[in-house]
């Protein structure tokens, strides 16, 4: 299965971390949905895209910076990734994000623990 990658960043002040980030990397901000914010390489030039993740704090035991697999099917991807040796951490599920497929995904530990993201591909026209 192929995947793409996004770089999330957990920001107890994602403007600054914006403002720093689009700067460092020469990005844009693509969009803006509460808690997050996108940014991306102007052009999309196949560089992945960094998610600033807006949180109180970040809880012990988290990474504040993780990947995000973009995948067609989830749950498959899931289930190939337990068979290498990831385990589900937890499932999240988001109303309100205006897309279906948007509103569930699921939080991994690779096998040395560290977290990571399983997420419905984006469409080309779809911002969320």
């Amino acid at each position: 299965m192929t995947a793409s990658i996004e770089v999330t960043l957990d920001a107890v002040d994602p403007d600054a971390a914006v403002a720093f980030w689009s700067k460092a990397l020469g990005y844009e901000v693509l969009y803006t949905r509460e808690p997050y914010t996108v940014l991306g390489p102007p052009g999309d030039d196949g560089r992945p895209r960094v998610l600033i993740q807006r949180v109180d704090a970040v809880p012990d035991g988290k990474t504040p910076v993780h990947l995000d697999l973009r995948v067609d099917d989830p749950d498959a991807e899931v289930a190939r990734l337990e068979s290498l040796g990831a385990s589900v951490a937890w499932e999240v599920n988001e109303s309100g994000c205006g897309q279906p497929r948007c509103i569930r995904w699921t939080v991994m530990r690779d096998p040395q623990g560290t977290h990571f993201c399983v997420c419905p591909a984006r469409a080309d026209a779809d911002p969320d």
